[in-house]
Formats: structure tokens, C-alpha cells, sequence
């Protein structure tokens, strides 16, 4: 009987030995690939000091990252970005970006252009502090939304910067509307339902809003 109870307890012990070695090598697997992610932040990060920064909009503003846009090197090639620079934090408040997606002419109404947001908040070293993938946005329309909250940890935080993650997947959106037509009976409402493609692209329309902050004359 001892014998058999011995054996358990070895077993049992053995078996807690290899979950912590797993455990460990996970955790070692995930910090790396954190390091190395911030560490390829950083390099890019730190260079844009030599851009200008725009005020964090205190009122919803339409910004365009552009050919008039500053450009950057991201990890793929080129590309315009917006650093918007936050005011010296007094209160918690919200910082809500919207991309729009936009049809790249007039005669081609099957499919748009979207930015596909990345965003990164930046402490004052330009040193990277969240990072937000574009898989983690909300969808809105036919876009999409991100709310970056300022609260009190988070007071450090001084840039928000904002591009297009280019590898990004096309995607297939249905647009719903409404038509009314009038018949010798009266009114007839009736649905469409349209297919439009949505592709990455590396300029695009973002709607910014500050939430909790005031313009200086309110």
C-alpha cells in the first residue's frame, strides 16, 4: 500500500514539474515576443521627434493622412502617419478615432479604401507605452472606431500616434438602403442590399473626438 501511494506522489509531483517548465517556457516565449515587438517600436518610435506634432483636437475634427501628410517607415516602406500630441493631464478623459473609409472615384462604387488603423500611445521619450491592432477595433458602418482612455496610470502618456496597417486582409461589407417609390396606390419602400469591398490603404480620413476635455473658451 505505501508503495502505491509513493508511486502517486511521485507521478503527482512529476506532473507539477512539467507544468511549471511549461509555464515558464510560455511565459519566456510570450515576454520575447513582447521585447522584441517594443524593441522595433522604439527604433521607429524615438525618430519622430523630428516631426511636428498636432494638438490633440478638443472638438470632433475630419483629419487626412495624405500626400501632404509626414511620412515614415513603419516595417512597411513609407507611409503617412498622424502624431497628435495630448494635452498635460488634469482630468480622465477619452480619445475616440473613427476611420472612413472612402471610394477611390466616382464610377467605382464596389469598392472602398480604408486605413486600417494601428494605433500607439507614446510617452514623452517617444518610448511606446499601448499598442492597439487594427483586429481589435470596434466596428462602425462601414469602418471602424477606437477609444483610447486617459485615466490617471495612464498620465505619462503624452503622443498618440496613428497609421495604416497594410497587410490587412480585404474585406467583404454589405450596405443596406432604403428605397421609396410611388405607385399609382401610394408609397413603396423597399431594400437593397450591396456587397463593397473594403482594401488598406496607406492614406485615408480619420474622425477624431476628445471626450471629457473642454475647448479653453467653454
Amino acid at each position: 500500500m505505501n508503495h502505491f501511494f509513493t508511486g502517486v506522489a511521485v507521478t503527482a509531483c512529476l506532473a507539477a514539474v512539467q507544468s511549471a517548465s511549461m509555464a515558464q517556457g510560455l511565459a519566456a516565449v510570450e515576454t520575447q515576443s513582447v521585447n522584441s515587438s517594443a524593441h522595433g517600436a522604439v527604433l521607429c518610435c524615438q525618430q519622430l521627434k523630428q516631426f511636428a506634432k498636432l494638438a490633440l483636437p478638443l472638438e470632433k475634427a475630419e483629419l487626412k493622412l495624405d500626400e501632404k501628410s509626414p511620412v515614415h517607415n513603419f516595417g512597411q516602406g513609407r507611409q503617412a502617419f498622424l502624431l497628435m500630441e495630448l494635452p498635460a493631464y488634469k482630468q480622465t478623459y477619452a480619445v475616440n478615432i473613427t476611420n472612413l473609409p472612402q471610394a477611390p472615384g466616382a464610377f467605382n462604387t464596389s469598392e472602398y479604401t480604408q486605413l486600417a488603423m494601428r494605433i500607439e500611445t507614446l510617452d514623452a521619450e517617444f518610448l511606446p507605452v499601448r499598442v492597439y491592432q487594427h483586429t481589435g477595433m470596434k466596428k462602425r458602418g462601414m469602418g471602424y472606431e477606437k477609444t483610447v482612455f486617459i485615466n490617471p496610470p495612464n498620465r505619462n502618456e503624452r503622443y498618440v500616434l496613428v497609421y495604416g496597417a497594410l497587410n490587412v486582409e480585404p474585406e467583404l461589407v454589405t450596405v443596406s438602403s432604403t428605397d421609396v417609390i410611388f405607385v399609382g396606390t401610394g408609397f413603396f419602400i423597399g431594400g437593397i442590399d450591396k456587397q463593397l469591398t473594403l482594401q488598406a490603404a496607406g492614406n485615408g480620413v480619420l474622425m477624431v473626438e476628445a471626450k471629457g476635455l473642454l475647448p479653453e473658451n467653454k
